[in-house]
């Protein structure tokens, strides 16, 4: 299961990002009003200034790519090449018993593998460096890792949209929900009103591939059937 640290953040954002909208110039409005405005209205360049940084441990490999895709933040992961992954741990999809057995024996497979090619390189006179800069290439996608991820409020709302549908990989939606719970609690006033796209924007972009578990199908409309 996933894991997530908050290990820093702007504090006093609300203030912060209410002064910058004034430079603009804006009605005479209090701060809070001011910041779930321009959330609302989506003039949201304004919240680039809140940063947060989070620890996110024991992810998958297979997830942490799919993190890289969000390309507006910064990206930290331990390293492969100078950590011993002897013994490695990693996660189990969320699947039936016999099928996640399969999963468990092929991960213990990895395992035996990674430290008998460590170990017959050192046998062979191999430096430790070398012996985990080839020994690395049998670890799965399923090998969890650890990232430090620094991410402005804007990027993050796009983050959420995706991540939060019913669609995002299991994975991804159970990170990403575990972060919005404690950005919510941190800036009630960007995050309240926070969910997928279709919660964000009024109207469900997935369209005929949105699926029948979303428990806003009957209520946001698709994109093409706000077309038509």
């Amino acid at each position: 299961m996933v894991k997530v640290k908050l290990l820093k953040y702007t504090t006093d954002g609300v203030k912060l990002v209410a002064n910058c909208c004034r430079v603009s110039g804006i009605p005479e409005m209090d701060d809070e009003d001011i910041v779930r405005m321009v959330v609302e209205n989506d003039y949201t360049s304004a919240i680039e200034h809140i940063y947060f940084t989070f620890e996110i441990s024991e992810m998958s490999i297979a997830i942490s790519r799919e993190l890289l895709e969000h390309r507006i933040a910064s990206h930290t992961a331990r390293s492969t090449r100078y950590n011993l992954e002897e013994g490695f741990s990693y996660t189990i999809p969320p699947v039936d018993e016999e099928i996640a057995e399969i999963l468990k024996e092929a991960m213990e497979s990895a395992r035996k593998y990674y430290s008998k090619i460590y170990g017959k390189m050192l046998e062979k006179g191999y430096s430790k460096a070398e012996a985990r800069e080839i020994s690395r290439y049998v670890l799965p996608m399923a090998t969890h890792c650890t990232y430090i991820w620094t991410v402005n409020a804007r990027s993050l709302i796009n983050f959420l949209g995706l991540r939060l549908c019913v669609r995002a990989a299991p994975e991804m939606r159970e990170l990403a929900q575990k972060i919005y719970d404690i950005v919510v609690k941190i800036y009630p006033e960007i995050f309240e009103g926070v969910g997928c796209r279709g919660v964000n924007y009024g109207v469900c972009p997935e369209n005929e591939v949105r699926p029948k578990n979303c428990p806003y199908r009957n209520k946001i409309p698709t994109k093409k059937e706000l077309k038509k």
